[in-house]
C-alpha cells in the first residue's frame, strides 16, 4: 500500500474549495492502493466521516509566509509529512515547499489574470510567488479547465504533461428521496413563488450580481410574480447589489435568502424553475452540476470552460448584457417542454461524471507520481 497524506485546509465558508474537497475525499473511497492519512482539523465531522486518520494540521497565513519566505531563502524546515510516500491536497499548502515527498496540487484558478482590478497589488502578488514557488516544486499541478491549464502552462513556464485537467464530480451527499409535501414545506417556509430562479453564489464581483438583477427587470415586465431567489454571505457587493434592487424597484422580486441548510438548499434546487449562472469568470461551476443532479434546468455564460461543462443541457447567454440574461431566462420560463428536455440532458451528462471515474483518475496521476520517483520536481 501507498501512504498518501492529504492535505485538507479549506474550511466550509470557502464554498467552492470546500466542496472539492470533500469530491476528493469521496473519490478516494473508490481507489485501491493507498494508505490514506488526513492532514487538517480532527474536529470536522466531514474529514471524520471516511474513516481515515485526521493528524491535526493547520497552516495560518503567518505560517504560510514563513514557509514561503524560507523556501525563497534556502532555509530549511522541518517536514510535517515526512511518515508519508506522496501527498495532494486540493488547495495549496506551503508546507509542501519543504517536503521531500512528491506532491500534487491543485490551482483553482488564476483569475487575477484576467481581472486584476478585482485584487489588491498585495493579493496578486501573494497568488504570483505562491504559485510561482509550488508549480516549480509539484510532482503534478491539478485543475479544472482547459483555460487554466494555458494559464499554468504560459504564466509559470510548466510543461503541459505535469499539468493535469481532471474535472471532479460534485459531491454527492446521501440523499433521502423528497416527497412533494416536503419540497412545498421548504417552499412556505421560505415564502417562495410557483416560479422563481435560482443563484446560490457569494457576492463577488466576477459573480455579476449587477448584470443579473438588471436582466431581472426586463423579465419582471413580462412576468411579475417570477421571483430570482439570492445565497450567499452578506459581504463584498452585498450592499450595492441590494441598493440597486431598490433603485430598480424589484424589493418584491428579487429575495436573499440567507444561509440554506443543505436539505433546503437541495430542495430549492428541485422546486426553482430554472438555475441561473451569469459569472464573469469560473473555472468550473458546481452549482451547475449540482442542478443537473437535482433535475434544474439551466442557463448560464458562455464565456471559458462553462459552454463546454453545460454542453447542450442548457441555454447559453452573453452575460455582459442584461438583454440575452433575460432572453434565456425568459425561454425556460415560458416552456415546460424546454425545462424538461434541458434537466433529461443535465441527468444524462451527469452519468460520465462519477466519483469512481475521478477516484480512478487520481488513482493514475499518483501511482505515476510515486513510479516517477521519490523526489518532488525541482525547476
Amino acid at each position: 500500500m501507498i501512504k498518501l497524506g492529504v492535505i485538507l485546509l479549506s474550511r466550509p465558508e470557502f464554498g467552492g474549495t470546500y466542496q472539492y474537497s470533500l469530491s476528493t475525499l469521496e473519490a478516494l473511497q473508490y481507489t485501491k492502493r493507498f494508505q490514506v492519512t488526513i492532514y487538517g482539523d480532527p474536529s470536522n465531522r466531514d474529514w471524520r466521516r471516511w474513516g481515515h486518520p485526521v493528524r491535526p494540521y493547520v497552516e495560518g497565513r503567518l505560517s504560510q509566509a514563513a514557509y514561503l519566505l524560507s523556501y525563497q531563502l534556502g532555509l530549511p524546515r522541518n517536514d510535517p509529512f515526512r511518515e508519508e510516500d506522496i501527498l495532494l491536497a486540493p488547495i495549496y499548502s506551503l508546507a509542501t515547499l519543504h517536503t521531500a515527498r512528491p506532491f500534487a496540487y491543485t490551482l483553482h484558478d488564476l483569475q487575477e489574470h484576467h481581472f486584476p482590478e478585482r485584487f489588491s497589488w498585495q493579493q496578486r502578488e501573494w497568488r504570483h510567488r505562491v504559485h510561482k514557488a509550488l508549480s516549480s516544486r509539484a510532482s503534478a499541478i491539478i485543475c479544472e479547465a482547459n483555460h487554466v491549464r494555458e494559464d499554468i502552462v504560459s504564466s509559470f513556464g510548466v510543461p503541459q504533461e505535469r499539468v493535469a485537467k481532471l474535472i471532479a464530480p460534485p459531491f454527492a451527499r446521501v440523499r433521502v428521496p423528497v416527497t412533494r409535501v416536503e419540497l412545498e414545506k421548504v417552499r412556505s417556509r421560505h415564502n417562495l413563488p410557483e416560479k422563481f430562479i435560482f443563484y446560490p453564489a457569494q457576492f463577488w464581483p466576477h459573480k455579476n450580481h449587477a448584470r443579473l438583477v438588471e436582466a431581472f427587470k426586463l423579465i419582471v415586465s413580462r412576468h411579475p410574480d417570477v421571483q430570482l431567489a439570492l445565497t450567499g454571505n452578506k459581504g463584498d457587493e452585498y450592499q450595492s447589489v441590494v441598493g440597486l434592487i431598490g433603485t430598480l424597484g424589484l424589493e418584491r422580486n428579487v429575495r436573499h435568502l440567507g444561509y440554506l441548510e443543505q436539505a433546503d438548499l437541495e430542495a430549492i434546487y428541485q422546486l426553482a424553475t430554472a438555475l441561473v449562472m451569469p459569472s464573469l469568470y469560473e473555472s468550473v461551476s458546481i452549482p451547475i452540476f449540482e442542478a443537473f443532479q437535482l433535475g434544474t434546468a439551466v442557463a448560464a455564460s458562455n464565456i471559458l470552460s462553462l459552454p463546454d461543462q453545460v454542453g447542450d443541457a442548457g441555454l447559453l447567454f452573453d452575460p455582459h448584457s442584461a438583454g440575452s440574461i433575460a432572453s434565456s431566462i425568459t425561454a425556460i420560463l415560458e416552456s415546460p417542454d424546454l425545462r424538461e428536455t434541458l434537466r433529461a440532458r443535465g441527468h444524462s451528462r451527469m452519468q460520465a461524471l462519477t466519483p469512481e471515474l475521478y477516484g480512478a483518475s487520481l488513482e493514475g496521476l499518483l501511482q505515476a507520481m510515486r513510479e516517477r520517483g521519490s523526489q518532488p520536481h525541482r525547476q
